[in-house]
């Protein structure tokens, strides 16, 4: 073997390994985000029996860097977004929340500053917040 063969061997080690890496990376990056957004259903789903339910109004929506999307329960594109709301709690003092969520790519044009949506919400400082999805369609629910 001559120097030449081994240093093109050790270069094309190299280039593989860096290839797995950030493929790992990337992967890595990407269930991350997911579970950050995933969290707000589970949230609802606790707070849906106990919590308070509310109106809210839309400041602004925000996607990730990546644009993450998922495929939904009903195979409907779901597109990973940050709600930034404003809402009266019981005592009716203002409240501001950031809701991490998914919403179907067909309805996010719903969720634009001023716009409203339903909200449940703990008691706790700061106070839990999730859309509530007993009033306010996240997903277009599929025909089968």
């Amino acid at each position: 073997m001559q120097w030449a063969d081994i240093l093109g061997m050790s270069v094309g080690d190299l280039v593989a390994l860096a290839a797995v890496v950030l493929a790992v990376l990337l992967i890595g990056g990407s269930v991350v985000t997911s579970a950050r957004f995933r969290g707000e259903e589970k949230l609802w789903e606790q707070l849906r029996a106990h919590g308070r339910r509310t109106e809210a109004e839309i400041l602004g929506i925000a996607r990730p860097p990546d644009r993450l999307i998922m495929r939904g329960r009903h195979a409907a594109d779901m597109a990973a977004a940050e709600l930034r709301l404003t809402f009266s709690d019981a005592a009716g003092q203002r409240r501001d929340a950031s809701v991490r969520t998914f919403i179907d790519t067909e309805l996010i044009a719903n969720f634009t500053a001023g716009r409203k949506v339903h909200v449940v919400h703990s008691d706790d400082e700061p106070p839990q917040v999730a859309i509530d999805r007993d009033r306010t369609q996240l997903e277009i629910p599929s025909t089968d």
